[in-house]
């Protein structure tokens, strides 16, 4: 096992039941692909993605903190002004929001 922080994020981004046996990490702008981007390197430039939200009830502007997958099914909820997913693990991306 890898002990540097690419080690650690594929340790950390591993599953025992759905992993696969062999993870292969190519060397940085290396891709195993025919696409321009997998998002499945642990390099910063092929993990941070933007994530856009455009139309009503949503503030002008350009967001620069983190966020995870998780934020947007709460988000999504809280726009549609429906129930939050029973499963869902993240936070209401607020800061985006505008007041109602």
């Amino acid at each position: 096992m890898l002990q540097d922080d690419i080690g650690k994020l594929i340790a950390n981004g591993f599953n025992v039941r759905r992993g696969p046996d062999i993870e292969v990490v190519t060397d940085p702008y290396w891709i195993v692909s025919n696409k321009s981007a997998s998002h499945t390197s642990p390099y910063g430039y092929d993990v941070h993605v933007p994530l856009i939200f455009m139309g009503p009830g949503i503030r002008a502007g350009r967001y620069d903190g983190s966020v995870a997958v998780n934020d947007v099914a709460p988000t999504l909820a809280t726009i549609l002004d429906v129930e939050t997913p029973s499963g869902s693990a993240g936070r209401v991306l607020t800061e985006m929001l505008a007041p109602r």
